[in-house]
């Protein structure tokens, strides 16, 4: 009876989502396995529950710069109750908050890798021509393709549509976190 049930709710979710504009399957970038986590939360998210992320995330414990420090030494185990306790309050399903914080965290970490790579661009143009050449080249090999590998993984794990609606808010983002 339990395996008839599963079935039937199964098939009611996967025929609601393919009712809704956001489907995954046309995402060509996306991996089996991204469309099938998207999926299994949900779908890819809004740009309004985005929102409402970014109003929640600053009250979070641990998940900002400020109340990590608030936290000190708490165990993984305790953070992580607290984190989905304080998702839960704020009336989050728990396992969709952390899909969004998740896939919000994994843009900062490519922002941050682009921004870092523009400011060794900008360091290189004060260096001497001939190592100005020896670090371009590094850079190009290393960093360029750490950039390049890292984004195919996004691409492979992250919906374009989040994707945009992250990068959009991007600054947003660094305010709920208070970082830079």
């Amino acid at each position: 009876m339990k395996k008839i049930l599963f079935a039937l709710c199964l098939i009611l979710t996967l025929g609601l989502l393919t009712g809704c504009g956001d489907d995954v399957s046309d995402d060509p970038n996306l991996s089996e396995e991204g469309k099938t986590v998207v999926t299994e939360m949900g779908g890819p998210f809004t740009a309004s529950e985005f929102d409402k992320f970014l109003e929640d995330l600053p009250k979070m414990p641990g998940l900002t710069a400020e109340s990590q420090q608030d936290i000190g030494d708490a165990s993984g185990a305790a953070l992580s109750e607290a984190v989905m306790s304080a998702a839960k309050a704020a009336g989050w399903d728990e396992e969709r908050f952390m899909y969004i914080y998740s896939h919000t965290m994994t843009m900062v970490s490519l922002e941050q890798m682009d921004k870092i790579r523009a400011q060794m661009e900008t360091q290189l143009k004060d260096l001497p021509e001939e190592q100005k050449k020896i670090m371009e080249q590094m850079m190009g090999q290393q960093i360029g393709g750490q950039a390049e590998a890292m984004q195919a993984e996004v691409d492979q794990q992250v919906p374009a549509s989040e994707q945009t609606i992250i990068k959009d808010n991007m600054a947003a983002v660094y305010t709920a976190l208070g970082i830079e």
